[in-house]
């Protein structure tokens, strides 16, 4: 968002610069000597999932307060808000 006079700056995602891995802060990786069995095939531990359980609801979020359609199921796909949208008489 352009801070002063209020709009978007990229009008699409062409346009939109990613984040890449200079943009975050430094992480700090600590591997544990032991292993977990249960957790996985590989039997290795991981939380780097955890940051990404809330995109798909914030995204679902943003388009409920966009159009004020709930889509309860995912994808969120436009054929779902089309057929909820109401009729124009």
């Amino acid at each position: 968002m352009d801070k002063t006079r209020g709009f978007f700056v990229n009008h699409d995602l062409a346009g939109y610069e990613v984040p890449v891995h200079a943009d975050i802060p430094h992480q700090e990786v600590i591997f544990m000597d032991e292993t977990d069995p249960m957790s996985s095939p590989m039997k290795a531990k991981g939380v780097g999932e955890l940051g990404l359980c809330g995109v798909a609801a914030a995204i679902n979020n943003a388009v409920y307060n966009a159009t004020g359609i709930r889509v309860r199921n995912y994808p969120v796909t436009l054929d779902k808000l089309i057929g909820a949208l109401p009729q124009i008489s």
